[in-house]
C-alpha cells in the first residue's frame, strides 16, 4: 500500500491536485461573492420591514413606553438561513442621543389563560450571561418544539384539568408595559416539566418575584442557525455589537446630516425623532463549506482517480513505447547482421561467382529494411492523422481491385476465393482504406492452407460498413487475438523472418481503420479466422 502511495504520489496526482485546489478556490470565491450578495440583500429588505414596522408603530394607538418594546418584539431573525446576525438600534440623533429600542439576542411573548393575543414580554438579555445565553440557544436548536408552548386546549389553566399543561414563568414584572423578566421558564406537561430558563443574574437581588402562567409562549434567540453552532453565532453578535458602538461614538445622525458609514454598519435619520443604525455578520466560509462539500469531495475523488488513470495510461504507453523499440530493433538487427557479414565478405578476394550472389543478398536486406522503414513512417502518419484525405470511396470496388493483382497467387497456392460484397459509399481516404484492405489480403493469403478457401464479405449494418475477411488457417490461440493488431506483434514468439512480411501489417490496418472513426478485430470461426474491421458510413 505504501509503495502505490509513493509511485502515486510521484505520478501525476500532485499536478492533479493542485489543478484541483486551484478550481476549488475559484468555486469558493464565486459562492462567497454570491452569499455576500445574497446577505446584503437580506440586510436591505430586512432595513425597509424594520422602518416600516417603527412608523406603523409609532402612529399605533398603543401605549408610548410600549411601543419600543412592541418594535423589538416585532424584529425577526432575518439571516436564519444565512448563518447571520442583523442588528437593529434606534436611537434618539445626536450626541447624546438615548437607545429607544434595539434587536434582542433572546425574547419570548406570552399569552395568559383565556385570552387569545401575546400581550406579555419576556425580556431575557438583561437577566441573562452569556453562558445562559448560549444555554439557551444549544436547547432551543436542539428542539426546534421549544420554541412554541401551547398549553390546556380549553386556554384556562386549572388544577382539576384531566391534561394541564401550562408555562410558569417566575420573575419580576412591569406592568405599565407588560413585561416580565424572567428569573425562571419552566414548560409544565402532565407528566415532566422542561426547565428552559434558570438565570443566577444580580439583577433580581432585592426584587420581588411573582409567579405567572400562560397557555401561549413563543422563545426565540438569535444564537440559532441552520448550520453555524451557538458559540459562533454569539461571535457574530460581539462582532456586530462592537461595528454599531464605533458608528455612534459621535452620536446617530439627524434628520438633516448624512448618512454614516463605517464597517459596512449604517446609520440614518428615520424621522425628527430616531435614527436607525444597523450591522451585520455571518459566517461565510462554513456556509461556503456546507455548500461546497460534495462539490469539493466529488471532485477530490474525481481527481484521484484521473490521477490514477493517467498514470496507468502512461504507464500502458512507455510499456509499447519500449516494447516497440526492442521489437523495431529485433526487426533490424538481423538484416543488419547479413548486410556486415557478406559487406566483409565482399572485402575479402572470393570467388566472383559468388560476389554477384552476395550482391543479391545484400540489396534484398536493403529492400527489406527499406520497406520496414517505410511501414513506420506509414504506421506514424495514419496515427497522427497527418495527410488524410476525404473523398466518397466505393468500398465494393475497392475491394475487387485489392484482390484482381491476387489471382495468380491464389492459382498457385490452389485456393478458391469468395467474394460476397454489397454496395457501400462512405467518406475516407481512398489510398488508406485499399492498403488496409489489400494487408488484410495478404495476411489472409499468407495464413490459408494450401488449396484451402477464402471468403470476403462487405456489408452495411445499420450506420456502418462491415469488412470480413475469413481464411480456413490454423486457429489462432486465444491469448494472442487481443494483440494482433500491434505492431511487430507475431503468435508463434519466435518472430521467425521465414513467416513473411515486416510484423507491421495489422498494425497500419488498424491505424488506418481508427483513422477513420472505425475499429477493428479478429476471432477464431471453428474452422479458421476471421479478420473483421468496421467503418462509419458518416465518415
Amino acid at each position: 500500500m505504501r509503495r502505490r502511495v509513493k509511485k502515486l504520489l510521484r505520478g501525476t496526482l500532485p499536478r492533479f491536485l493542485i489543478l484541483w485546489v486551484v478550481m476549488m478556490g475559484l468555486l469558493t470565491g464565486a459562492n462567497l461573492k454570491s452569499l455576500d450578495q445574497q446577505v446584503e440583500y437580506a440586510v436591505s429588505r430586512a432595513r425597509q420591514n424594520v422602518a416600516e414596522d417603527y412608523r406603523e408603530i409609532r402612529d399605533g394607538g398603543a401605549d408610548e413606553v410600549k411601543k419600543p418594546i412592541i418594535l423589538a418584539g416585532r424584529l425577526g431573525q432575518e439571516l436564519y438561513g444565512l448563518d447571520g446576525v442583523v442588528l437593529f438600534r434606534f436611537c434618539t440623533p445626536g450626541p447624546d442621543g438615548q437607545l429607544w429600542a434595539e434587536t434582542p439576542m433572546a425574547m419570548g411573548s406570552a399569552c395568559p389563560p383565556g385570552e387569545s393575543s401575546y400581550s406579555w414580554y419576556l425580556l431575557l438579555d438583561p437577566v441573562l450571561s452569556q453562558t445562559e445565553q448560549l444555554a439557551l440557544a444549544e436547547l432551543l436548536r436542539e428542539d426546534t418544539d421549544l420554541q412554541g408552548f401551547r398549553g390546556s386546549d380549553d386556554g384556562l389553566i386549572s388544577e382539576t384539568d384531566t391534561d394541564m399543561r401550562y408555562c410558569e414563568v417566575v420573575g419580576v414584572a412591569d406592568y405599565a408595559r407588560e413585561v416580565i423578566y424572567p428569573q425562571s421558564i419552566t414548560y409544565v406537561y402532565q407528566d415532566r416539566t422542561i426547565s428552559l430558563v434558570d438565570s443566577e443574574s444580580e439583577f433580581f437581588a432585592g426584587k420581588e418575584l411573582e409567579t405567572f402562567r400562560f397557555s401561549l409562549v413563543t422563545l426565540y434567540s438569535r444564537l440559532v442557525a441552520q448550520r453555524a453552532t451557538p458559540e459562533e453565532m454569539l461571535d457574530c453578535w460581539r462582532e456586530v455589537e462592537g461595528k454599531l458602538d464605533r458608528l455612534l461614538e459621535s452620536g446617530a445622525p439627524g434628520s438633516n446630516s448624512a448618512v454614516a458609514v463605517s464597517d459596512g454598519s449604517r446609520a440614518s435619520a428615520l424621522d425628527d425623532q430616531i435614527s436607525l443604525a444597523y450591522s451585520y455578520a455571518y459566517t461565510p466560509w462554513r456556509m461556503a463549506a456546507e455548500t461546497l462539500w460534495l462539490t469539493a469531495l466529488a471532485t477530490l475523488l474525481a481527481a484521484v482517480l484521473l490521477a490514477r488513470y493517467t498514470d496507468r495510461k502512461q504507464r500502458e504507453a512507455i510499456q509499447r513505447e519500449r516494447e516497440f523499440t526492442r521489437a523495431a530493433a529485433h526487426e533490424l538487427k538481423t538484416p543488419l547482421a547479413v548486410l556486415r557479414a557478406h559487406g566483409e565478405a565482399l572485402r575479402e578476394d572470393i570467388d566472383a561467382r559468388k560476389r554477384e550472389q552476395y550482391l543479391d543478398v545484400i540489396l534484398d536486406e536493403c529492400d527489406r529494411m527499406s520497406a520496414l522503414v517505410g511501414s513506420l513512417l506509414e504506421l506514424s502518419r495514419l496515427e497522427t492523422g497527418a495527410g488524410l484525405r476525404r473523398e466518397e470511396v466505393e468500398l465494393s470496388g475497392l475491394v475487387r481491385e485489392v484482390w484482381e493483382p491476387l489471382a495468380l497467387p491464389l492459382e498457385r497456392k490452389g485456393v478458391s476465393l469468395t467474394l460476397e460484397l454489397e454496395e457501400v459509399r462512405l467518406a475516407g481516404d481512398r489510398e488508406r482504406l485499399r492498403e488496409a484492405a489489400g494487408n488484410l489480403a495478404s495476411n489472409a493469403l499468407r495464413h490459408c492452407t494450401p488449396g484451402g478457401a477464402i471468403r470476403v464479405t462487405l456489408k452495411r449494418e445499420g450506420d456502418r460498413a462491415v469488412l470480413a475477411v475469413y481464411n480456413d488457417g490454423e486457429p489462432i490461440p486465444a491469448a494472442d487475438l487481443p494483440h494482433l493488431f500491434q505492431p511487430f506483434y507475431r503468435g508463434d514468439k519466435s518472430r521467425s523472418r521465414d513467416s513473411g512480411g515486416t510484423g507491421l501489417g495489422l498494425a497500419i490496418v488498424q491505424a488506418a481503420v481508427r483513422a477513420h472513426g472505425g475499429e477493428c478485430g479478429a476471432e477464431n470461426t471453428g474452422s479458421g479466422v476471421t479478420f473483421r474491421l468496421t467503418l462509419p458510413l458518416d465518415g
